[in-house]
């Protein structure tokens, strides 16, 4: 049965990207470098800012749009990404985190509590 619920849940989710526009959100101020701990990123927002594009330290390319002004997903590896901060964090589902600047450990310095 979860598994049937997760097989919906990622069916929907990746239905949802064939919606038009006007059921999306545009992102504003998350292009330019990220950092995943000492890995860097690069987004770049397109498409009038419904789209964004990531690419990873390996050249790997990603595409997402935005929920809303402060939520952003990822349908390739199926996360949702909160933005924090005035666009200085990213905290996505799976428990991840992007900041501006490089970090050591397991979350960026500055995150709120």
């Amino acid at each position: 049965m979860k598994f049937i619920s997760s097989f919906v849940f990622m069916i929907l989710l990746a239905l949802a990207l064939f919606i038009p526009n006007s059921s999306w959100s545009q992102v504003q101020g998350i292009d330019g470098s990220w950092y995943m701990g000492e890995k860097e990123l690069s987004v770049e927002i397109y498409d009038g800012g419904w789209r964004f594009r990531v690419i990873n330290q390996a050249g790997k390319t990603s595409t997402g749009k935005a929920f809303n002004e402060t939520v952003i997903y990822l349908p390739s590896e199926n996360i949702s990404g909160q933005i924090e901060l005035d666009a200085t964090i990213i905290e996505w589902s799976d428990g991840t985190f992007w900041a501006r600047e490089p970090f050591t450990g397991e979350k960026p310095p500055g995150l709120p509590q």
